[in-house]
């Protein structure tokens, strides 16, 4: 072994130190970029369907929404809205079920229900929205008709329904049991 091999090349430490200090930095920028994807990319938007769960009433803090595919009987919701602020509220008041996104953003999502035309309905836990049930029970509902883009509940035989603004939609609902 000579000399040379044990002699410690000049920039040596600082190469090392500054190839050290650049993988923390890049370290540093990928985890913060799959924060904000985490955050952000799990965000529902309108016309996103959800599944809510929590809020088991009127004075409990407001449910937590998760994504859920529409076809899923699970998604018993759809994003009508989405709000700025946790504790916003929605602008028809009473009319949209409110939640927040599970992501933990700081938005109020309005939910409507996500009804199918000829599908039978009973209220859920919370008492403030739908599940999909079997066509049996005084308290169940029947989907006869949905009427997208318009918000005219006329179209329905007695107007019996009910409408949402955003997106445009109206339910025509009847008894499940006649």
């Amino acid at each position: 072994m000579s000399t040379d091999d044990a002699q410690p090349q000049p920039g040596g430490n600082r190469r090392r130190g500054l190839i050290a200090g650049l993988a923390v930095v890049a370290a540093a920028a990928i985890a913060f970029a799959v924060f904000m994807v985490v955050r952000d990319g799990g965000s529902l938007a309108a016309g996103d369907c959800a599944a809510v769960q929590g809020g088991a009433s009127q004075a409990e803090a407001k449910p937590v929404a998760a994504a859920a595919d529409c076809g899923d009987d699970k998604a018993g919701y759809k994003v009508g809205k989405v709000v700025e602020g946790a504790d916003a509220a929605c602008p028809e008041e009473g009319l949209y079920t409110e939640a927040l996104p599970e992501t933990g953003s700081t938005t109020t999502l309005c939910l409507l229900p996500n009804m199918v035309e000829g599908a039978c309905y009973a209220p859920d836990e919370r008492g403030d929205g739908f599940v999909k049930s079997d066509c049996a029970g005084g308290d169940t509902i029947k989907v006869t008709k949905v009427v997208q883009g318009s918000t005219d509940t006329t179209q329905c035989p007695d107007s019996a329904g009910m409408s949402y603004p955003e997106p445009a939609v109206t339910y025509c609902l009847a008894p499940a049991e006649m």
